[in-house]
């Protein structure tokens, strides 16, 4: 299991990098897994929001445990045009991100733990849905975007 991100773009990569060569030399397949997916585990719709640099933050909003909008920005430009009562803030600046949209429930938690990514990783049922790719959000990037690498590395290797 490797952490995907969101973070520092050349940290995910060597990280990535890294562990598909150990699966190389080992019989175990690697699973990707970024830290919104594993902050709402627990929470089927959730915004998830992760400190960035200064006052800025990453933000993902998901619905049944999908994404349906990613950005990152200041704290102040988070707004929203539908009613997402319903959802649970989870993450850095929970209580004051809860209040901007209108949200009662929310969970202050500023970093994600090992044991998150852990936890999350047991539950993984289908391995090829979660191959490692960085997740990288460009400031001001309103899309879930993800790194585009050679094909030949998102094949896992047979090493039987």
């Amino acid at each position: 299991m490797v952490c995907t991100g969101p973070g520092n773009f050349n940290g995910i990569r060597a990280s990535i990098s890294a562990m598909k060569g150990v699966c190389c030399a080992l019989p175990i397949q690697l699973i990707g897994i970024n830290k919104f997916q594993a902050l709402s585990k627990i929470y089927k719709s959730a915004l998830i929001s992760l400190k960035y640099r200064g006052n800025k933050i990453y933000w993902c909003i998901l619905k049944d445990e999908e994404p349906i909008f990613m950005s990152s920005s200041d704290i102040e430009d988070i707004k929203t045009t539908e009613d997402h009562s319903d959802l649970m803030v989870v993450g850095y600046r929970a209580e004051e991100i809860a209040t901007r949209i209108k949200v009662d429930k929310f969970i202050e938690q500023n970093e994600i733990s090992i044991r998150d990514l852990l936890d999350f990783s047991r539950e993984v049922v289908s391995p090829r849905k979660f191959l490692p790719k960085p997740l990288y959000i460009a400031p001001g990037q309103s899309l879930f975007a993800k790194y585009k690498g050679p094909k030949i590395l998102d094949i896992p290797l047979d090493v039987s």
